[in-house]
């Protein structure tokens, strides 16, 4: 039995996607709901094997970096050095040092990374949230005019000539046209530039302490300076615009509720810059990544207690084992601190665990467009989802369970 995998598109309407798959293979979880029986899922038997290879994948990549070479070379020189030349000192060593030294401040500096990365997605959100409602008020809130509720509408100009109303002293001043179409493009430049903003090259490398690294600093220094001004600079508009709708004859207590969501969303944006430039101690980073190097030597008297074994018998195959012990423990201490490298910025861009800067962003836009084409439509008029004029698939002979397993249904 196969059948056609469709979804909704961008428009909402059903397409086509993908080859045809197997229901041995793969499921749909309509028990869930209409939304969730859209998701093709693998069997539970399948997708062990499939997380398993994409975990390999994943783990390769976080060791395939220039300082695994470096390892590498210090873990085999550790073994073969000592069993040339210090063939005496074949000592069963523990691993307190190395909890001390690496394991425990790695761990830490990976929460930390990670923390912050919450941190500044919160912000994100926050201001995200926070632009949507800026432009709702700017768009569609409304006040009491002169007759009627219209204080948006008037325009200093009579019913009886056509117009909307006159306005009332000292609040006469008309409400521009283009007002809500205004508020819209600066926010939508503001969401533009916190986007470029985020997505430069961080600082906070030991190079950049020396003259190695001083050109790159003042580089990253002055992208942000001339992003954030540009930032601030839109972000007082918001508040000027305020005060067009105040000239209009908005009350002070609705004006005033719109400035706090101002203010929220430069407090947002501050978070944000504050996660962006600042970092995990650069020393304790330095640290890390010198002592990884160093290890293997120091612990060159416990790889040759592995290659002698308990009678003190070295074999070809003990020495290689040895080795391969040796060459493991740098690998995942390599591994460990590139993921920790990788999640200093929290906005890298095209990380797995990274922020999705221009994804997020682009649900920014999506919002106040959204919100745009809505306008116009009654707040109470009814609301049918795209999902739901779907109608039932060709599999939808079968439930499926949590685990997976499939249940015919009679």
């Amino acid at each position: 039995a196969m059948v056609t995998q469709k979804s909704l598109g961008g428009t909402g309407e059903m397409v086509e996607r993908g080859p045809r798959f197997c229901r041995c293979c793969f499921y749909r979880r309509f028990k869930r709901g209409k939304l969730a029986a859209l998701v093709l899922v693998p069997r539970r038997s399948l997708r062990v094997w499939f997380d398993f290879f994409a975990d390999v994948h994943v783990v390769w990549e976080l060791m395939a970096v220039p300082d695994t070479l470096l390892a590498l070379v210090s873990a085999f020189a550790s073994v073969f050095i000592f069993e040339e030349y210090l063939t005496h000192l074949a000592v069963s060593l523990n691993w307190t040092a190395v909890s001390f030294m690496l394991a425990f401040p790695l761990q830490n500096a990976i929460k930390e990374a990670y923390k912050r990365r919450e941190t500044a997605l919160s912000a994100l959100v926050d201001f995200r949230a926070t632009a949507l409602n800026v432009y709702m008020a700017n768009a569609v809130w409304d006040w009491p005019g002169a007759e009627t509720y219209n204080g948006r509408e008037e325009d200093n100009r009579p019913r009886e000539e056509g117009g909307f109303g006159m306005k009332k002293k000292p609040c006469n001043v008309q409400l521009p046209l283009d007002h809500k179409e205004k508020v819209r493009e600066v926010l939508l430049r503001l969401f533009e530039a916190v986007q470029e903003v985020l997505l430069v090259p961080r600082a906070g490398h030991a190079r950049m302490e020396y003259s190695c690294g001083y050109v790159e600093l003042k580089q990253v220094e002055f992208a942000l300076d001339k992003g954030r001004t540009e930032i601030l600079r839109l972000l007082t508009r918001l508040h000027r615009a305020v005060e067009d709708l105040k000239a209009a004859g908005m009350p002070a207590n609705e004006a005033s509720r719109i400035n706090q969501y101002n203010l929220f969303l430069a407090r947002d944006f501050e978070r944000l810059w504050a996660a962006k430039v600042y970092y995990t101690p650069i020393a304790l980073r330095a640290m890390m990544r010198v002592m990884i190097q160093l290890l293997p030597f120091f612990y060159g008297p416990y790889w040759l207690y592995v290659a002698r074994g308990t009678d003190g018998e070295k074999t070809r195959g003990s020495l290689v084992f040895a080795v391969a012990f040796s060459c493991l423990i740098s690998l995942l201490l390599i591994a460990m601190v590139n993921l920790e490298e990788q999640m200093e910025n929290p906005f890298r861009h095209a990380n797995r665990d990274s922020i999705r800067v221009k994804q997020e962003m682009d649900l920014a836009r999506q919002a106040i467009r959204l919100a745009d084409e809505d306008m116009e439509s009654p707040w109470k008029s009814d609301i049918v989802f795209d999902w739901e004029l779907l109608g039932e698939s060709d599999d939808s002979e079968e439930t499926q369970t949590e685990d997976g397993m499939a249940s015919p249904m009679f």
